[in-house]
């Protein structure tokens, strides 16, 4: 990254800046504008997020947000109600209470002496949730989004659920946020209020049974997803994600669907920036979101309105392995989505081949009713600097149902959604189906393009499933995700079919067997659509914020089996790290491991464990520890939490909390 420290309009910082809500509740917030902003007005950028921008965004926020005021712009960092130094408790994600006050800070924004009245929201995760539901309400004052690695359907594509199958990340994601949302505001923020603000937000029951206990897609999900109404936002949206983030499907979802304008980037990253993307190549993502604003904000012609409707980054053949900094491939730059004359290439599951043609009628084929560990599968939320990546394959493919294409005699590109319709019926009333696209290298090596799953009580509405009858044909159809892939000479495409894929889908009640009728299915693949060739700007960023590496970061992803079980474990110690600005000294260590008896579902069992410590200069030195367990049988899921914290070493608070959750489709 290029760090730059001149930019156009000198920018001043003002931290904190206390906004306050209809209710009465004060938000915190740190403003990067204009010095001269008073006599030149800008517009405002709102990134509304829980995740603290006193101290656990404040390096990200120091390369970006600068840069951006630098070029003419007042970037707003919100403390969402009940995290960091802003009042209250944060009882859940994307409740009515958070978008009113989103839609009162930009109001209050919109009508500061320093603000032209125009104003966007920025935001990657939360932030990019954040962003398409406020715009769904229309403020006013808004005038378009950038959104990355965000959702449109807090259901099917989200951390909780996918195919109406309950994704593991659901509660790993749930024990992140328990531990997040244990910490302390800054004292020299909050003054003598920090201690008891502290213990109330512990006292909360953490959001684990809350995501587990809504099994369909019921008015609890529905509620903070756009896709409920596609009209409702009417602004431009620049839609961005990466493929290894498992948030890249909504991005094709907006572009089909949507109707505001949508632009749209897909490039080989995990759930980051761009400009801070890894695998690489990172792009210059802020100049690109300059272009965004100063069209939209500023009404400059900057030509937007007329770039790609997709510019994808489509990657060439890749060793697998756990992490990876690079990405070979091509930024190919598609002029509408859907292309008009697009090839979709189907092929045919039949007698262990993909092939062109159907095979002979009534052809069947069990897939065995083995739960096992997929050793490979990765993680559904990839961040791109871990062991978190999707190994060699060969090891997983191993008993399943596989098959192949003959070698490539040239390469195909492949770029969008593979559907894949089924004809199974299962032993079971309930089952799910996990299917893979991997490419075979000529070596042998396997490496995962795609997958998808489908809980078959979600085969026709997943806001009403219904259990199967066992023995019965069911015709089935789902999408898996999306890709941007070239398949190479001498490769052959592998399909993939299991009743189960545990670590990243909980699996079943019982081991399920399903038969599938051949002869019915099918698998239609997307091939690249013609489009020209894009390059983009070298990353650029303000100077990082002034830190020092008191440890040394750890981060490690082992697999074992014994003791009659098989396990995967994941271990992050960020390490000991000064801010200087802050005053402060952190650290967050957590371990979650993944448990299971082979061929025995009852024995899935997820368990993380997450140490937090904060010590301020001349302040208190605090430390939370949360530790959860999920564990099911074929009746009910069970969620054991339990969190400790102390202060200077003396216990402060102890909390334990138990939850049964009937297993109603899952």
């Amino acid at each position: 990254m290029r760090i730059v420290d001149r930019f156009p309009r000198q920018v001043v910082e003002h931290d904190p800046v206390w906004i306050a809500m209809p209710d009465g509740v004060r938000l915190a917030a740190k403003i990067w504008m204009p010095a001269d902003a008073a006599a030149e007005p800008v517009p405002a950028i709102l990134e509304p997020i829980p995740y603290r921008r006193r101290d656990f965004t404040a390096e990200r926020d120091a390369v970006s947000h600068p840069w951006m005021a630098g070029h003419g712009y007042a970037v707003i960092r919100v403390d969402l109600r009940g995290s960091g130094d802003s009042d209250g408790v944060l009882q859940d994600e994307y409740l009515a209470q958070e978008q009113a006050d989103g839609l009162a800070v930009l109001e209050w924004a919109a009508a500061q002496p320093w603000c032209s009245g125009r104003t966007g929201i920025y935001g990657i995760s939360w932030g990019g949730f954040a962003g398409l539901q406020i715009a769904a309400l229309r403020p006013p004052s808004l005038g378009a989004v950038v959104a990355v690695g965000h959702t449109h359907d807090r259901f099917a594509e989200d951390v909780h659920f996918k195919g109406g199958c309950l994704l593991t990340e659901n509660p790993s994601w749930a024990s992140w946020m328990f531990a997040y949302q244990a910490r302390p505001p800054e004292p020299a923020m909050v003054g003598e209020r920090w201690r008891a603000i502290w213990l109330e937000r512990m006292a909360r029951r953490p959001l684990t049974a809350e995501w587990m206990r809504h099994q369909a897609r019921d008015a609890y999900w529905r509620h903070g997803s756009i896709c409920e109404d596609w009209g409702a936002v009417q602004v431009p949206v620049l839609s961005v994600s990466g493929w290894v983030d498992g948030y890249v499907n909504p991005v094709f979802e907006l572009l089909e669907n949507a109707g505001a304008p949508v632009k749209a980037l897909l490039g080989p990253w995990g759930h980051r920036y761009p400009h801070l993307g890894r695998p690489g190549p990172a792009i210059g993502f802020l100049q690109e979101v300059l272009r965004w604003w100063d069209r939209w904000l500023k009404d400059r012609p900057t030509g937007v309105e007329t770039d790609p409707a997709l510019r994808a980054y489509v990657q060439r053949p890749w060793v697998p392995g756990p992490s990876a900094a690079r990405r070979d491939g091509d930024w190919l730059a598609v002029p509408a989505w859907p292309a008009p004359g697009t090839l979709t290439r189907v092929l045919y599951p039949t007698a262990g081949r993909l092939a062109p043609d159907p095979g002979p009628a009534d052809e069947t084929i069990e897939i065995g009713d083995r739960v096992r560990t997929a050793f490979a599968a990765g993680r559904w939320l990839a961040f791109g600097d871990g062991p978190e990546l999707p190994l060699d394959q060969g090891g997983d493919d191993a008993g399943a149902v596989l098959f192949e294409t003959r070698e490539m005699i040239e390469p195909m590109a492949l770029l969008g959604r593979p559907e894949l319709r089924l004809a199974l019926a299962s032993d079971r009333p309930l089952a799910q189906v996990a299917a893979r696209l991997c490419a075979v290298a000529p070596d042998g090596s396997v490496r995962r393009l795609s997958w998808g799953c489908l809980n078959l009580a979600h085969r026709d509405d997943p806001g009403a499933p219904a259990r199967l009858e066992p023995g019965r044909l069911y015709e089935v159809a789902f999408r898996l995700d999306g890709l941007g892939e070239t398949v190479g000479i001498g490769e052959r495409l592998r399909l993939v079919l299991s009743s189960s894929y545990w670590p990243l889908l909980w699996p079943s009640p019982e081991p399920v067997r399903l038969t599938v009728r051949l002869d019915r299915c099918r698998l239609a693949l997307p091939t690249a659509p013609c489009g020209g060739s894009w390059e983009f700007e070298a990353p650029e960023g303000s100077p990082p914020l002034a830190t020092t590496a008191l440890s040394t970061p750890v981060s490690t992803r082992s697999a074992g089996t014994g003791g009659g079980e098989e396990r995967i474990t994941a271990y992050d110690d960020h390490g000991r790290v000064r801010l200087h600005g802050v005053g402060l000294v952190r650290q967050t260590v957590s371990e979650e491991t993944w448990r299971l008896r082979p061929g025995d579902p009852a024995s899935a069992r997820y368990e993380s464990t997450w140490r937090i410590a904060l010590a301020w200069d001349g302040g208190p030195a605090v430390e939370t520890v949360t530790r959860q367990t999920v564990t099911a049988d074929a009746g009910r899921f069970r969620v054991e939490s339990c969190l400790e914290a102390s202060e200077h070493g003396t216990p402060v608070a102890s909390h334990q909390w138990q939850d049964g959750i009937d297993r109603d489709v899952v």
